[in-house]
């Protein structure tokens, strides 16, 4: 599909997803050289009547570190959309423009062209359907337990009031949501204990690697192999003890994503996946970074109710 497609499908963005109103300021971020969709979402802005601020940011980051030269430019816009390779999502100066100021944030994380088509075409309804009745009967137990064929078997306490729904809604003052979407998500919580075996890393884990952690109490403590320790050690050079720490347990609900394509923004939303991230959530769990991992094909129960068999939701 040509530019007209992609300028189609930013203003879709901006009207279904986002609701933009004329005259309001939107910060359009990215941290690549150039990227077609991010001049089709500019000139989409400009078309609707928005205050537009294009702005450029460093590749040299981890993923949500600090943005101390921009916290002026987000605390005075109404929307924030950031086509980057690393994440804007949880980095201090997003979450005090959101918490404080009440900016719209809509995170394309290592998006391209053609995922972006993709992701704007989803069904909002039914990804909202399905993360409710999830999100309702997770609000009900007290214990998710997981298990996979890798090796994970893990349990994690549920903490009801950090249970979040993500379908693509992005109208509301202080929203957060990335696209693709698709995801119900309990952050941050802090307690866990068993094994976790990876599927996917973005630093270059796959299930053929068969690297375990061994979680206590909601931190790493042991691994299997030297992939794992390597894992650890760059948790530790990015956020320190910290970054050891379970902060995120999440379930993908995006029909249209069904197997990996090797980038996070979309395996998290795999339906039936499941995503765990260590390290910091904004003001809530403050840590340098913040890194997921993919669990396939699990099998969920809540409390003693399976949920999910084998990657297939119940």
């Amino acid at each position: 599909m040509g530019a007209l497609g992609l300028k189609q499908a930013a203003i879709q963005l901006l009207k279904r997803n986002v609701k933009l109103k004329k005259g309001e300021k939107v910060v359009v971020v990215s941290d690549r050289k150039s990227c077609s969709f991010f001049n089709a979402i500019c000139s989409a802005v400009k078309m609707m009547g928005g205050n537009l601020l294009k702005v450029k940011i460093t590749r040299k980051r981890y993923q949500n570190s600090p943005l101390p030269h921009l916290k002026e430019t987000f605390c005075q816009s109404d929307v924030i959309i950031a086509v980057t390779d690393k994440s804007i999502s949880h980095s201090p100066e997003t979450r005090i423009a959101r918490k404080k100021y009440g900016a719209r944030v809509v995170s394309m994380v290592e998006v391209d062209e053609g995922l972006f088509l993709k992701s704007v075409k989803a069904s909002q309804k039914k990804i909202k359907i399905l993360g409710k009745k999830i999100a309702r009967k997770l609000r009900r137990c007290k214990k998710v337990k997981i298990f996979t064929p890798l090796g994970t078997n893990l349990s994690v306490n549920v903490i009801k009031n950090t249970i979040g729904v993500e379908y693509g809604d992005c109208s509301k003052k202080g929203s957060l949501n990335n696209l693709p979407y698709g995801k119900v998500g309990m952050a941050p919580i802090n307690i866990a204990d068993g094994i976790l075996a990876i599927d996917f890393s973005r630093i270059g884990i796959y299930s053929k690697d068969r690297v375990k952690l061994i979680l206590e109490k909601g931190k790493i403590v042991g691994w299997n192999n030297e992939k794992a320790k390597r894992f650890v050690e760059f948790l530790k050079r990015a956020g320190g003890e910290k970054a050891l720490r379970i902060v995120e347990l999440g379930f993908g609900t995006n029909p249209e994503h069904k197997s990996p394509i090797g980038k996070i923004i979309h395996d998290e939303k795999i339906l039936g996946s499941v995503h765990i991230a260590f390290g910091g959530f904004g003001s809530k769990r403050k840590c340098k970074i913040h890194e997921d991992v993919i669990l396939l094909k699990p099998t969920v129960y809540f409390d003693k109710k399976l949920v999910i068999k084998k990657g297939k939701i119940l």
